[in-house]
Formats: structure tokens, C-alpha cells, sequence
């Protein structure tokens, strides 16, 4: 049985010269292909992020430095032409929102004190209801004192505006449910609200014109379970 054999070659040798930069030119392409891809890619969202006005869903940031209250959403109704309600005007009203939370519910609990600076929140047709009648309803008066924990939470805000017939927002109602318990003498007094409050603008800024606030307590110091009602329209 015969076999064969076979000399083994040298391995080939490269040409020299230009030739031989082959593979680092096929590198550089490369690269210039993927730099083209990224620059493409910026471009395409940028162009859609101008096309859709540069709006994103619903925030997480809490507009109350003593509960986490957000911004849920904002339902436009139109009157006449289509309009969408501005960004800056949307800030105000849930900044408004966080406020009416700190000021009138939170902190007189707190510190066992009326609330203060609330008034500035409320346009002048509202001033003499929530400064006597509704005032119980829609803030808290530090009674009963405080003397343990406290806790409160509140749903995201939900916001429903109107344009007119021009497509110029006239009104928007801010609607969200809140709760607190709060440790006073003899137990825990429990307050839970709906509440709903309508702004409308005036001199540049976004006044509570109206509401329709419910406040039910039980618990410590309350016979039975008590619900209260306050309506401004």
C-alpha cells in the first residue's frame, strides 16, 4: 500500500507597501459607519421630540414637601377649536395643589396652629366663604393637639381643562383624595377628603375660584364617623 507525502511551504509572505494597510482601512469604514448610525439616531429624536412638543407623561415629582402628592394627568375639554393646556399653566395649578396640601392640611396639624398664607390661593369672590363658613372643611385649625405620629397621604392630582370657543383655558379642576391619621389624646383621629378645586386664571396666575371639598373624621375625639361638606361654584 503506497502512501504519499507532501513537502510542507513556507507560509506566504505579505506584500509590502500600501497594500498591506488593507485591514486598518476596513477598521476606519467601520467606524465611520457606526458614527454615521449614532449621528442618524440623534437626528431621528430629535426631530421627533420637536413634533411632539417636547411633553412626556404624567411627573413623579412631588409638588408637596410633606406628602407625596404627583400630577396624574391633564384631560382637556374644548369648547370650540382643539387646545391643549400649557405646560406652564398645568405647573401652576399642581404647584397651587401642593400648596393648599402643605399650608391648610399638614402643617397646622403639625404645629397645632390655624393655617397660614392660604388666602393668597383663593381668588376674591372666595375670600369671605373659606374665612368663615367652609373653613372647618377645607383646612385643619390644629385641634385636637397633636401629640404623637403623624401621617397623611394623598392620590395623584387629576386635571380637567376647559377652553372656550378662542381655545384660551378658563377654567381647571384639580381633583384628589387625601387621608391622615394623627396621634391625639385618647387614640388616633382618623380625616380622610375629596377634594375638588377649580382655577381660573387671573392677572397672569392661577386662582382657586371654587370647590367642592368633603371631610369625614372618626376616631379619638369624634362620636362615631362625622362627614362635612363645602361647595363654591
Amino acid at each position: 500500500m503506497s502512501t504519499s507525502t507532501t513537502s510542507p511551504r513556507a507560509p506566504a509572505q505579505r506584500p509590502s507597501g500600501r497594500n498591506s494597510g488593507g485591514p486598518r482601512r476596513s477598521r476606519g469604514v467601520q467606524i465611520a459607519v457606526v458614527a454615521i448610525s449614532i449621528g442618524l439616531l440623534v437626528v431621528a429624536l430629535l426631530v421627533f421630540f420637536l413634533q411632539s412638543g417636547g411633553k412626556t407623561g404624567p411627573s413623579n415629582k412631588s409638588v408637596s414637601t410633606n406628602v407625596k402628592l404627583t400630577l396624574g394627568g391633564v384631560q382637556n375639554a374644548n369648547a370650540g377649536q382643539q387646545a391643549t393646556l400649557a405646560d406652564d399653566a398645568a405647573n401652576q395649578i399642581i404647584a397651587a395643589v401642593g400648596q393648599y396640601v402643605d399650608r391648610g392640611l399638614v402643617v397646622p396639624v403639625k404645629k397645632g396652629q390655624p393655617p397660614k398664607n392660604v388666602a393668597e390661593l383663593f381668588d376674591a369672590g372666595t375670600q369671605a366663604a373659606i374665612q368663615g363658613p367652609d373653613k372647618g372643611v377645607l383646612f385643619e385649625n390644629g385641634e385636637p393637639k397633636r401629640t404623637g405620629d403623624f401621617k397623611a397621604s394623598a392620590e395623584p392630582v387629576l386635571i380637567n381643562a376647559l377652553s372656550d370657543n378662542g381655545g384660551q383655558f378658563v377654567l381647571a379642576t384639580a381633583t384628589f383624595n387625601y387621608k391622615a391619621n394623627v396621634a391625639v389624646q385618647g387614640g388616633t383621629l382618623s380625616t380622610a377628603r375629596t377634594t375638588a378645586l377649580t382655577f381660573t386664571p387671573e392677572n397672569g396666575q392661577w386662582k382657586i375660584t371654587g370647590y367642592d371639598v368633603s371631610v369625614t373624621r372618626q376616631g379619638a375625639q369624634v362620636e362615631g364617623a362625622t362627614t362635612t361638606t363645602a361647595v363654591k361654584k
